[in-house]
């Protein structure tokens, strides 16, 4: 995995992390590139952009509010899901 590739997976873990509530807020934001809920409603359907809900399973599970099109992917297994999506994807972790 190339370093620009590991940096981008990186922010998306800490994305991840921060929104169970795993790493402190300065931590993640610092480098983590927000949108307003406008720009991530424009974005939906667009190619080569993923939603992530950044939601624990159970929480994922119980809620009747999800975005359609966006997936739930576990958080641990990092470095299996990045390798399954084009280099150039953008990923929208909520």
């Amino acid at each position: 995995m190339n370093k620009a590739r590991r940096q981008h997976w990186m922010l998306v873990a800490m994305a991840c992390l921060l929104s169970a509530g795993t790493l402190p807020a300065s931590a993640a934001t610092a480098d983590a590139p927000r949108i307003t809920k406008e720009e991530a409603k424009a974005l939906l359907g667009a190619p080569k952009v993923l939603f992530v809900d950044g939601r624990t399973e159970m929480t994922w599970y119980k809620s009747d509010k999800k975005i359609k099109g966006a997936v739930r992917i576990d958080k641990w297994d990092i470095e299996m899901w990045a390798s399954s999506f084009p280099s150039d994807t953008t990923f929208i972790v909520y």
